[in-house]
């Protein structure tokens, strides 16, 4: 259960914490803070840089929008609130990242199963998430229940909107990408003949994209 309301801001400088992340230079922080009994994760850009902060504001709008949108969806933390322009607060989810899980193949297909119902709920609400191929994004339990955190890269259009009529199916295909990176690591069953295209597909495209430096000074093979 988390928080029944967002924390002040002088209530969580006022509050022990816990680190979970110092974000880089650009990035922002993650801790806990106990509020009432309640652990809450805080992301806060508000230490930054005034050029962190300002595009901070655009991020924490993004991911206080998709929050919104998914309200009450299992396998989401929990949207406490927005406490200012550069801070969200969040459930605090007791689990690590499942990719670090030493047991993370064990029961692999009910495992890949959790995940695509959560990406099809989120889907469903007009989130696309666009970042689920981080490691860190995806988390386990200890009761083995999945979850999808981090936000910030979301994209959320109008489900029937012109928009998402246009762009989401295209859109999604970066989440998908990214459940199929996730059922190889899983290990939970070999790629269709259909999954293998679209995985080869997905990664000559992708070995083009801009940020993509090494593959284009062909230090690497093609990325996973």
């Amino acid at each position: 259960m988390s928080a029944a309301r967002p924390p002040s801001r002088p209530e969580i400088e006022a509050a022990p914490r816990r680190v979970l992340k110092q974000g880089e230079r650009d990035k922002a922080d993650l801790f806990v803070v106990d509020l009432g009994g309640v652990p809450t994760v805080i992301k806060d850009f508000r230490p930054k840089a005034w050029w962190v902060r300002l595009i901070g504001r655009v991020q924490i709008a993004r991911e206080v929008g998709a929050y919104r949108r998914l309200a009450e969806i299992s396998g989401i933390p929990r949207f406490v609130g927005r406490i200012d322009a550069h801070a969200v607060a969040l459930e605090w989810i007791d689990g690590q990242a499942l990719a670090d899980a030493s047991d993370r193949a064990e029961n692999g297909p009910e495992k890949l199963a959790q995940l695509r119902g959560i990406l099809d709920r989120i889907h469903a609400a007009g989130v696309v998430h666009w970042d689920l191929r981080a490691r860190e994004n995806l988390l386990i339990d200890r009761a083995g229940r999945l979850f999808v955190i981090d936000f910030a890269s979301a994209v959320h259009l109008r489900p029937g909107g012109l928009l998402h009529r246009w762009l989401f199916d295209r859109l999604r295909l970066i989440d998908e990408s990214a459940y199929l990176k996730w059922k190889g690591m899983l290990d939970a069953g070999r790629y269709t003949a259909e999954e293998q295209e679209f995985l080869e597909r997905f990664r000559f495209w992708r070995s083009l994209w801009f940020h993509r430096r090494q593959a284009w000074r062909g230090k690497t093979g093609p990325p996973p």
